[in-house]
């Protein structure tokens, strides 16, 4: 049986499992990440590659933060690992493990995921819109997942929700990025700022929110408005059948639930008078398997 090791580096962990050809898991586990040195991150590696001593795998497929040439295998940016830049990660990431090594940005791999076994596998294109500590996710077109002129296509926490704000002086104008609208770090800070907490998460908002909390329901309720507006914005461009909703928060049947309706106030009313299509707006298959199974897509077929 083909097998292939897949990781998901990420700030906290990095997570690692043997997989399938067809997508399915061996073995599943995680190490700590550090995100301070490349010496540090190679040490986390070397850690994954002891605990799979002994599994005959092909390649390893990674996904991690930034902007990613998944072509050549250079990590233009890290995200949280501030020390990568134009660093060749597929290289040396690969001599950890002494086999043929690809990497794709996280979002794009929940993306390719979702298109290949996940909510968007029965249409050719189609975008993932992933909510954390700001917005993921991707774009397919035609069933590839689109890159863009730089590696930046469908970075959609830079999607801009407010344009007089960018008026304003840096940092202030980044206030008005739709990832400060509707990531789960916004709203969750949100919702503390209405109760006058030091600090409040997603289950804590929609705890509150399910039991009929008005705080939580006016959060929400600007969340779906923004994220609607900004879903507007998209299909502007891309006029897409359908946009699936992942992150932690969609675990919560609510939160697809208040981005359609809140879609549907928007939409119904100028439908005859808009140039594009209504999309569908759905959860996401995969939650934290996303990035694992779309870092084994790519691996699969590099490009």
């Amino acid at each position: 049986m083909e097998q292939y090791l897949v990781l998901d580096i990420g700030g906290t962990f990095v997570k690692y499992a043997v997989m399938t050809r067809e997508g399915g898991f061996v073995l599943q586990g995680k190490v700590p990440a550090d995100t301070s040195s490349e010496e540090s991150m190679l040490s986390a590696l070397e850690a994954v590659r002891d605990a799979v001593v002994g599994y005959d795998y092909q390649g390893v497929a990674i996904s991690m933060p930034g902007r990613i040439d998944t072509a050549k295998g250079i990590a233009h940016t890290g995200g949280a690992f501030s020390w990568v830049h134009d660093y060749p990660a597929a290289e040396r990431y690969g001599a950890v493990f002494g086999k043929p090594a690809t990497v794709a940005n996280d979002g794009k791999c929940a993306a390719y995921a979702e298109s290949w076994l996940g909510a968007l596998s029965d249409i050719d294109s189609g975008a993932v819109i992933v909510l954390g500590t700001g917005i993921g996710g991707g774009i397919v077109i035609d069933g590839k997942v689109w890159m863009g002129a730089t590696g930046g296509a469908g970075e959609l926490s830079g999607l801009l929700a407010n344009f007089d704000s960018m008026k304003l002086p840096f940092p202030a104008g980044m206030g008005g990025l739709w990832a400060n609208k509707i990531s789960a770090a916004a709203i969750s800070k949100a919702f503390a700022a209405s109760k006058d907490l030091e600090h409040a998460d997603g289950v804590m908002l929609f705890d509150a929110y399910e039991a009929g909390d008005e705080d939580a329901k006016a959060v929400l309720d600007e969340f779906g408005f923004q994220a609607a507006a900004g879903i507007m914005s998209l299909q502007a461009t891309l006029d897409l059948p359908r946009y699936a909703i992942g992150g932690g928060i969609s675990a919560r049947p609510e939160t697809t639930e208040i981005i359609r309706a809140a879609f549907d106030n928007l939409y119904d009313p100028l439908a005859a008078f808009l140039p594009y299509g209504k999309p569908e707006i759905v959860t996401c298959k995969y939650g934290n398997e996303a990035n694992l199974i779309g870092a084994l897509a790519f691996h699969l077929n590099r490009r």
